[in-house]
Order: C-alpha cells, then structure tokens, then sequence
C-alpha cells in the first residue's frame, strides 16, 4: 500500500466532523496517540492496519477529503440531507 497523502489539518477537520478522537482510531488501529500523530504529519510511515482503522473513522467522504481528493466534506448519514 502506498503511503496516503494525508493533510493533518484536513485529517483533524474530518475527524471533528464525524466525532471522532485520535484515541479512537489509534485504538482502533491498535497503536498509540503518540505514533499516530506522528504518522498524521508524515513523520513516520502508517502500516495497512492504521490507515485502514482512520479510514473507517473518517468513511469515505472524509477519507477522500483528508486525502485531498474532495474539497466537499459532507455528513453521510444524515438524515436532512437533501
């Protein structure tokens, strides 16, 4: 798997978004906060298991916002959406 270009700000925005922690997904992803963030500003590199766990924490629309692909972030499940 190839390292995701991450933006930290965007990362943090998401998670916010989707109410979620960092422990959370380091939790998840079965690291510490501490090795997260370092893998958030690319200071090390993230296995399978912890871009997969803050893929599952940010869902698609998230990931693909964090990532760069989307400047959109939008709420997936919500229920007023038009």
């Amino acid at each position: 798997m190839t390292r995701p270009n991450l933006d930290i700000h965007r990362c943090k925005t998401a998670l916010y978004f989707r109410r979620r922690t960092l422990p959370e997904v380091a939790m998840a992803g079965r690291v510490t906060v501490r090795h997260l963030a370092y893998v958030l500003t690319g200071q090390r590199p993230g296995s399978h298991r912890v871009y997969e766990a803050l893929r599952n924490a940010l869902g698609s629309a998230g990931w693909s916002f964090a990532i760069g692909e989307s400047d959109v972030l939008t709420d997936e499940g919500a229920d007023h959406a038009a």
